[in-house]
């Protein structure tokens, strides 16, 4: 009798919490929210650990349980000193997350902390990194600001329980970091010290800054200037980030590293990783949170350049920045950032290939290491950096992919990541990494991004009900992972109420436009003698720019720049910038099939290359010995059981060696893609880059499909003309056992059996095949495809071997 009644009480309570009654891995809605739960309880752990013990300096060591402070000795401890301020980094930078959980309580009990312990602003002896300072504390302040100011937020404290301290703190900061940008290029300086400036700092602390930190404060301290109404923080920042832009190559890529006083490049190379990884962020999320169409032109501009010459099927390469050819051999962990981005502008196909090798990654050391190298010369040495931080950006993506395909494929990296969190790198007061992923040291440190970026990504990954997610304003997240807004009327205030007033600022920005255009000059000296030696004594005033008044420095700055506009040295401001971009068409992703109610996995059922990274890199994907049962995420049992059709397989490897051409083409460039994959070279000048395979019957192809008499069917063989040589019309080809195809131009893949189209017009003089056709010795003459002939029907030659995918129209 007793064992019947407890019987029925449990049965009570299980249909009273439908949340007790799910199967592991159908992440049904209940098993999502007890997933959530689990990473709000791991937060607070985090959190609240940090505050016990660690507060109020900057971090907290989870396995000593000792606070981790500032080097306070060694000005040059940078590697320690650059994020850690003493100003409680840990405490700002996780007010967000807070605020993500909607816990306004919790909220309201920080916000008081910090306007308590900062009630003269940070006023201290602190060198430190501007950008890291930016992105934490700037970025921390103002997005909390947003939270606290904003009605539609369940954190909102309205006038009554917030009396503005975040953002007071926030201008603060903006004011003691903005003194970087006063150099002779208008380029900022990485460190300064936050009372005293630049006394005490040696020139080697300055010398030398990224690409990143050069250009990306712009982000941060334009959304401050428009909730401050003070315009010097846009205008100044702004300019360093247009100037890093024009800083790039002539093949359009920008270097990561620069001197910032004469703003020349160090080591000629650049990648999407470290030292350059939120150039490109902030590029599209800036065009996009402020509405500005010159950072969208940069962001296709550059994307199409690293896209060009650095993409590969898994990773993009770091290359050198003049010749696009591969520089180093390893992939780093800030480049896992990516492929979120990449869902972010709506190439969702390629973001699912670059976050895979991540995940293969993980499955192999069980974090993503600092550097992996991925050639078999390094297996043995593969990790060349091999500690894990619990850095946030495969996370980040992991979270982005699932929101644009809602494949559970994502939530299951998410729930084994959860799984790591609470059994590998739980420490007794608060969360740590691995400080060697092959020998299973751990790491005796939690970074503020754990808290702020990684855990964060990690709890909206399973909150389907988060008002972010129900929000149709335009929510960015910075690269710190605080969530920014701007609505309307904060719009309309700003454009209504700004003012630039600051002198020293002012003054600053005139004197370092006027050297830029200076240096324009010079550049073209050659062509301009008549233009430099009019302006002779403008050159020599500048030397004595400091003692001229507002007025006559605003009539030599128009005098000459309306004389540099007319002779086509600079664009006048109201000219369209034109920029090469790839139009990608806004369709919804073939990924993304069931929003509710999926049967599979489509990652598990369609991509057919799940295992093709381990063929690859097998001799550096090497799992450590300490995890040889940690199973792989996708081959899980659990979730392989549930969500991969019993049909589903993956591609066969490859017997084809594709190779690349590289064209240097005149003119400009321009791409269009169409929903079926068919690619339209509309234009095609510029440094372009086309990849080849040659098939025979027989073949498995770069598709992993057999090469059948079915590719070569309906195939004229016919020559027009090749290279040099001439050939009569009719001319057949000699080999007709083999053809090329084009499955990749400037990273964009071809789908089998799509076509690239290039337009004839690329020829100038050719405005029809017809006309082509008509008279070949006209593509003769051009030396721009010398390589190449065109047959009958218009399908290019190479080889004296047709392309069966590439035809002129």
């Amino acid at each position: 009798m007793l064992i019947t009644v407890l019987w029925l009480c449990t049965l009570c309570v299980v249909l009273a919490r439908p949340e007790l009654n799910y199967k592991e891995r159908t992440f049904t809605k209940w098993e999502l929210d007890e997933y959530k739960a689990e990473v709000k309880e791991l937060i607070y752990f985090g959190l609240d650990e940090y505050l016990g013990k660690g507060f109020p300096y900057d971090e907290i060591r989870p396995i000593s349980c000792k606070p981790k402070t500032r080097n306070f000795k060694d000005l040059y401890d940078t590697g320690t000193n650059d994020v850690l301020g003493n100003f409680t980094t840990t405490l700002i930078d996780s007010l967000t997350t807070v605020a993500v959980l909607g816990d306004r309580d919790r909220f309201k009990s920080l916000v008081d902390l910090v306007d308590s312990t900062y009630p003269n602003g940070f006023d201290m002896d602190s060198t430190v990194q501007v950008f890291e300072t930016t992105i934490r504390i700037i970025g921390g302040l103002l997005s909390s600001h947003l939270y606290a100011t904003d009605p539609s937020k369940k954190v909102y404290l309205g006038k009554k329980d917030y009396n503005g301290c975040l953002l007071k703190l926030a201008k603060d900061m903006g004011d003691r970091l903005l003194p970087s940008y006063l150099t002779k290029t208008g380029l900022p300086v990485p460190r300064i010290n936050l009372k005293y400036k630049f006394h005490g700092i040696t020139p080697d602390l300055v010398n030398e800054n990224n690409a990143a930190a050069l250009s990306c404060p712009m982000f941060e301290f334009t959304l401050l200037s428009y909730l401050t109404h003070d315009a010097k923080y846009e205008e100044i920042t702004k300019y360093a980030f247009k100037k890093t832009w024009d800083l790039r190559s002539e093949i359009g890529l920008v270097p990561m590293s620069f001197n910032p006083q004469y703003s020349y490049s160090f080591g000629g190379v650049t990648g999407i990783g470290a030292s350059i990884d939120s150039f490109y962020e902030y590029a599209l999320k800036g065009s996009i949170l402020f509405d500005d169409n010159y950072l969208l032109d940069v962001w296709h501009s550059s994307y199409d350049a690293i896209r060009t010459h650095a993409k590969e099927d898994w990773y993009f390469n770091t290359i050198g920045t003049r010749d696009g050819h591969k520089a180093t051999n390893w992939v780093d962990s800030l480049s896992a950032f990516f492929p979120g981005l990449q869902v972010l502008a709506g190439n969702i196909e390629d973001s699912v290939y670059q976050h895979m090798l991540f995940l293969k990654l993980w499955d192999t050391f069980g974090g993503i290491p600092e550097r992996w190298m991925m050639d078999g010369i390094y297996s043995f040495r593969p990790l060349e950096l091999p500690w894990y931080p619990l850095r946030p950006e495969f996370v980040e993506s992991t979270y982005f992919l699932y929101r644009a395909t809602k494949d559970p494929f994502y939530l299951n990296v998410g729930y084994r990541i959860l799984q790591d969190f609470k059994f590998r790198f739980k420490k007794e007061c608060g969360f740590g990494g691995m400080q060697d992923l092959i020998s299973g040291e751990p790491q005796d440190r939690m970074e503020t991004f754990v808290l702020s970026e990684t855990l964060k990504y990690l709890y909206l990954l399973f909150d389907e009900e988060n008002e972010i997610h129900a929000d149709r304003g335009n929510i960015i997240f910075s690269t710190e992972a605080h969530p920014m807004w701007i609505t309307y009327e904060m719009k309309r205030d700003y454009n209504e109420k700004k003012f630039f007033t600051d002198k020293t600022y002012l003054e600053h920005l005139e004197e370092v436009q006027l050297f830029d255009w200076d240096k324009k000059l010079r550049d073209n000296n050659e062509k301009n003698k008549e233009l430099l030696n009019k302006y002779a004594d403008v050159l020599k005033r500048i030397n004595k720019f400091r003692n001229k008044t507002k007025e006559e420095l605003s009539g030599l700055m128009k005098e000459k720049k309306e004389e540099l506009e007319e002779n086509g040295i600079v664009e006048s401001h109201n000219a369209e910038i034109g920029h090469s971009q790839f139009k990608d068409v806004c369709k919804v992703s073939k990924y993304r099939q069931n929003d509710a109610g999926f049967s599979f996995s489509n990652i598990m059922s369609s991509f057919k290359r799940i295992s093709e990274p381990e063929r690859i890199f097998n001799t550096t994907l090497i799992k450590p010995n300490y995890l040889d049962d940690y199973a792989p995420f996708e081959f899980d049992k659990q979730f392989y059981d549930r969500w991969c059709p019993r049909n589903a397989s993956s591609s066969l490897a490859a017997t084809t060696l594709p190779f690349d051409i590289v064209l240097e083409l005149p003119g400009q460039y321009e791409l269009y893609q169409y929903p079926n994959g068919t690619v339209n070279a509309m234009k095609l000048g510029n440094k372009r880059k086309l990849r080849l395979e040659r098939i025979t019957r027989g073949d498995i192809d770069v598709y992993g499909e057999f090469v059948s008499d079915a590719d070569f069917s309906g195939v004229n063989w016919d020559l027009v003309r090749q290279g040099n040589a001439k050939y009569e019309n009719g001319t057949a080809l000699k080999n007709n056992k083999s053809l090329y195809r084009v499955v990749k131009i400037d990273g964009v893949v071809i789908p089998r059996k799509q076509m690239l189209f290039v337009n004839s017009t690329l020829f100038k003089e050719v405005v029809s095949f017809e006309e082509l056709y008509e008279d070949p010795e006209i593509l003769h003459k051009r030396d721009i495809l010398r390589a190449f002939g065109v047959n009958k029907d218009g399908y290019l030659i190479f080889n004296d071997t047709v392309v069966s995918n590439c035809k002129i129209i």
